[in-house]
């Protein structure tokens, strides 16, 4: 009995040690999170710190698409004696750290209140006024002069209540100029926030409608309209007291018509505006928002300056957060003119489900010269842009990535510009596409700092070449860019994979990888790599500690090239977990060999036509001629997702010509939808308001849409971008299983025990 009762505790000892370990190990595996893949961003036009006066750290909301920008108030936004609108600068009043730019161009710290946020309210007319055509007495008296005032606090769109920029309700509908709402007698239109109107009578025979206005279910305003054709009967508005005003106005309506319907009688709304009288924010000085500090709060406008120091992480994989959203996102050290600097921009991830427009730089006609008219990488959202090359795309000589130019080549309508500010026909050949491919490293020489004869021999001196093409990143096959292929994986230098015998792993595009049998104590993996369940390659991988053992590569025939490299993976480890035998795999590369896209000399592709086509880049002009409907409400489309925006007519300088940018629109779907896509490693193309960001570490030809940014608690606190930064886990994670497997594990060895 004292045998079995030693024997028992040796047992129960062993036991609870194997348990430590495996719940040790248990921590390991089960994941916390899977890693996200990097949401679109909006951002700021780059600046060079090496390049760049300390006065010259600025951004308005034609440089910053983070910002609220109604173009056809362009010329009160861009006037700096007026300054509608928002702004962020930089400003050298604190020599603790000394100033950014070229006087100490690696200088990465904002001392404190040397980060200015401003935002000045702006006119708008409503839209019952402007579509109607009304002036002086046709305007409705509750409607002023027929005006309202609005502000944009940290890029969101508030009224400021009697002009007073430190009373700011929120815009809850703003119907467009043509849309109509029509209602049945008894139905409801969900205005937003709790507003609601009903519809309780409409009486065709005296074209009158009853309806009523409730917050929450409660009544505010109840009417009896009249369609009689004057605006003073048709329209109908609210006041009430609210904010620090009295009988402030908060509601319009405008009945357009009274009318039968095949079995309903129906009464048709059109021009309603209507902001949220119960929840308005009043602003005072001292007040904070966002790690930002009220300086200034006058009806005129507000003015936040930084409470704390920021520290700007000058590393391109990573973000500094000064607001909740906004962050400064920045290259590499020395990456800036001359080797000395860095580049920076502000920036914020956009993750709320919807769509939203990314432009270029806008432009006004009757101020640019007819070769003015041009985009590249650094001044259009729909472009690729790599911060760390940012050298390359700016040199004229080089002019690595994408650009966008309309060049005055066919007289038939003359040429855009101050010299006819009004013509807006881009003739045959006149717009201009052009994209040269640029260097990037693969992860595994870049990770591990290979150089020389370290480099696996297939990856040649540790290069390939990406080319932009319409906004998404190929690879040019053997550095020619007439042979495209799309990037499916590249993986982020500090994501892993962890997969166990028997799982696979999906890669994208039908390809997928999967582990046959890990050998532990030879330190080995056989895994293979197929293609729509067809196998491809098959390998044997040693974890030797060297390179060039732990790294496997696949080459094939495609395109138009001989034995070239679509395949690169590297294995970190293999290891033993307390159930099975694991192997981790790193720095994976793979592009799509079977989809290569040759491009020739008279190739059309999304309404351009190829005209030049050789290994050291692309160009496309447009084959028919362009007219640009020169209307703020409407898009001109040059390519499928491309367009030109302009403003109204005569809303350039002095009042003549008009202002255009590139622009394309971006839909950021609901991440629920995505949990699927979460586990999928592929880092994603970050696409912004000036630039699109494909960064080395980007590598989808989509951008996928469920990453979450994370908010900074202060300003100024540093985040790492963790896109694909996590740790990988396998598709079947380990979940409770381990457990049971460790309790089998006890109970064999307490029976062993005592037999």
């Amino acid at each position: 009995m004292m045998v079995w009762c030693f024997c028992m505790k040796y047992v129960l000892s062993k036991t609870l040690s194997i348990i430590s370990v495996a719940f040790t190990i248990f921590l390991i595996l089960v994941p916390s999170g899977l890693a996200a893949p990097a949401a679109p961003a909006i951002r700021g036009l780059p600046l060079d710190t090496n390049l760049t006066e300390s006065n010259g750290f600025a951004w308005d909301a034609t440089t910053f698409g983070g910002f609220c920008y109604p173009i056809n108030k362009h010329q009160n936004f861009v006037n700096e004696d007026i300054a509608w609108g928002e702004r962020l600068w930089i400003e050298n009043t604190d020599n603790t750290h000394g100033a950014l730019g070229v006087s100490g161009p690696s200088n990465n710290v904002i001392d404190e209140e040397e980060l200015v946020y401003s935002t000045r309210s702006y006119s708008s007319k409503y839209k019952l006024v402007s579509e109607l055509g009304l002036s002086g007495d046709s305007i409705p008296s509750d409607l002023g002069n027929g005006f309202y005032w609005q502000l944009a606090w940290f890029a969101k769109p508030y009224i400021a209540v009697e002009n007073d920029a430190t009373q700011l309700a929120s815009l809850v509908l703003n119907q467009d100029g043509s849309a109509r709402k029509t209602l049945r007698t008894g139905e409801t239109w969900d205005l937003g926030k709790g507003y609601t109107l009903t519809v309780h009578q409409v009486d065709v025979d005296g074209k009158k409608v009853w309806f009523s206005l409730y917050k929450d279910g409660e009544e505010l305003e109840s009417a009896v309209v009249e369609d009689d054709g004057t605006v003073a009967s048709q329209a109908f508005t609210a006041t009430a007291d609210f904010g620090d005003s009295d009988d402030q106005l908060y509601f319009i309506t405008y009945v357009d018509s009274v009318f039968q319907g095949a079995v309903d009688s129906i009464a048709v709304f059109k021009y309603t505006w209507l902001i949220d009288k119960d929840n308005v924010l009043v602003i005072k000085s001292g007040d904070e928002y966002q790690g930002l500090e009220v300086k200034e709060a006058n009806e005129n406008g507000l003015v936040l300056k930084n409470k704390d120091s920021i520290t700007i992480y000058v590393d391109a994989d990573k973000k500094t957060y000064f607001t909740d959203s906004w962050y400064f996102k920045t290259s590499d050290e020395n990456k800036g003119f001359g080797g000395q600097g860095y580049i920076i921009y502000p920036a914020k991830d956009l993750t709320t489900p919807g769509t939203y427009t990314l432009r270029g730089i806008s432009l006004d006609t009757n101020l640019t010269e007819s070769n003015g008219f041009a985009w590249d990488a650094t001044t259009f959202g729909g472009f690729c842009y790599p911060i760390n090359k940012h050298q390359n795309f700016v040199n004229e000589d080089i002019a690595w990535g994408e650009r966008l130019w309309i060049e005055n080549t066919d007289n038939t309508h003359g040429a855009l510009g101050v010299s006819g500010p009004s013509n807006n026909v881009i003739d045959e050949e006149e717009l201009v596409y052009s994209t040269r491919q640029h260097s990037s490293k693969y992860k595994v020489v870049s990770e591990l700092g290979l150089s020389g004869s370290s480099i696996p021999s297939d990856l040649g001196k540790g290069f390939y070449w990406q080319l932009a093409w319409f906004g998404k990143p190929y690879i040019a096959v053997e550095n020619d860019a007439t042979q495209l292929a799309s990037l499916v994986l590249n993986q982020d230098g500090s994501a892993r994979k962890t997969l166990r015998a028997g799982e696979t792993w999906d890669l994208g595009k039908g390809y997928t990888l999967t582990v046959h049998q890990v050998d532990v104590d030879g330190k080995k993996v056989w895994f293979s790599l197929e293609k729509n369940g067809e196998e491809l390659e098959s390998a044997i991988v040693e974890d030797d500690g060297t390179v060039a053992s732990k790294t496997f590569t696949a080459k094939a025939d495609f395109g138009d090239s001989d034995d070239q490299l679509y395949f690169v993976t590297y294995v970190d480890s293999v290891f033993q977990s307390a159930v099975d035998s694991i192997a981790v795999f790193k720095y994976t590369w793979l592009i799509d060999k079977d989809n290569a896209l040759v491009i020739k000399s008279g190739d059309e592709y999304q309404g351009l036509e190829v005209k030049e086509a050789n290994e050291n880049g692309l160009v496309l002009k447009n084959k028919d001629s362009i007219t640009i409907d020169v209307d703020a409400d409407k898009k001109a489309y040059f390519t499928d997702s491309w367009y030109f925006k302009t403003s109204d007519e005569n809303k350039g300088f002095g009042g003549q010509g008009y202002i255009i940018y590139p622009a394309t629109d971006v839909t950021v779907v609901d991440e629920t939808l995505n949990n699927a896509a979460a586990e999928d490693e592929t880092s994603v193309v970050e696409i912004d308001s000036q630039t699109a960001d494909s960064t080395e570490n980007s590598t989808s030809s989509e951008a996928s849409l469920d990453y979450k940014a994370r908010n900074a608690d202060s300003a100024g606190e540093v985040v790492e971008d963790k896109a694909g930064s996590e740790e990988e886990v396998p598709e079947k994670s380990p979940g409770f299983g381990l457990f049971v497997s460790v309790l089998g594990l006890t109970a064999g060895l307490i029976l062993k025990g005592r037999k």
